[in-house]
């Protein structure tokens, strides 16, 4: 029985930590303006000031380029300064949506056999 409780706690904190790994992002990527505007991926500007902003994109209008950032029920334009810009980081693609569909069927029948083999039964 104590070999099981130890697998079942390791196995516990590896799905904790799979449910934390999916909701994390990641802002790897260094871009310019430009390559930001034709990524339309989300940001992370760095100013000169050591500010950091995120943006859901980033467009390019009328010579000037605006970070795009959600508020509800619509997209609010902000306008950046390229002189005070230090650095452009864009998110780096998280997993594919079928890789989260096999992890998490994965769990589920990892728990089933772990149920099963461990002879729980739920209450009634």
């Amino acid at each position: 029985m104590k070999a099981l409780r130890k697998w079942l706690k390791t196995f516990a904190l590896f799905l904790t930590a799979l449910i934390l790994f999916q909701s994390c992002s990641v802002y790897k990527t260094p871009v310019t303006l430009e390559q930001a505007v034709l990524g339309q991926k989300e940001v992370k500007i760095t100013t000169a000031s050591d500010e950091t902003v995120k943006y859901k994109y980033i467009v390019y209008e009328d010579g000037q380029f605006y970070g795009v950032k959600n508020n509800p029920g619509e997209e609010v334009k902000f306008a950046i300064n390229v002189d005070e810009v230090y650095e452009v980081l864009a998110k780096k693609g998280g997993l594919p949506t079928w890789a989260i569909v096999v992890i998490s069927a994965g769990a589920l029948i990892a728990i089933v056999i772990v149920v099963t083999l461990a002879g729980f039964a739920f209450p009634a």
